[in-house]
């Protein structure tokens, strides 16, 4: 997702230009190779010491888009899996209510299963549009999907600091 990202919006300008101000943050367990326009946090992004980390990247902005690819260790037994999706994409809403932007959007992987309906309806009144996708890329007997979701409607969200 971040190579990706970062040719689109470097792809017209050197990477040290920083004239719109842009800003990738990327969060991974492993060691990422550098990508041009990319800064690495290694961590485990569901500690609050890496949430911290991003926060003081962000140095007080807020985000145009949180993006959240994160997949749990899978233990084979599909409601595990599910749950432990879930947590992650709770996690990762909860963090995006703190720093996107009004308007701004919201993307998260999810394993299908009983609580993604609770959490679409949470995303729903969070967001002016919520789509489920499933990439092309997906096998077919996979469960994976995303959630997409645009508009960020700041107002609504309570217990904001």
């Amino acid at each position: 997702w971040c190579q990706y990202i970062s040719r689109k919006i470097f792809s017209s300008k050197k990477v040290d230009e920083d004239v719109n101000n842009d800003l990738i943050i990327a969060v991974d367990l492993l060691p990422i190779d550098p990508i041009p326009g990319v800064k690495i946090i290694q961590g485990d992004f569901t500690e609050l010491g890496t949430q911290q980390k991003i926060k003081d990247l962000l140095n007080e902005r807020h985000v145009d888009v949180v993006l959240n690819d994160m997949a749990p260790n899978f233990t084979g037994t599909h409601f595990v899996d599910h749950v432990r999706s879930m947590d992650l994409c709770e996690s990762s809403l909860t963090f995006a209510e703190h720093v996107l932007k009004s308007g701004g959007t919201f993307l998260c992987k999810f394993l299908m299963g009983e609580s993604e309906s609770d959490f679409r309806n949470k995303l729903k009144s969070k967001f002016k549009e919520v789509h489920h996708v499933k990439p092309h890329s997906s096998r077919d007997k996979s469960t994976e999907g995303y959630f997409v979701c645009l508009e960020f409607n700041k107002n609504i969200t309570s217990g904001m600091t």
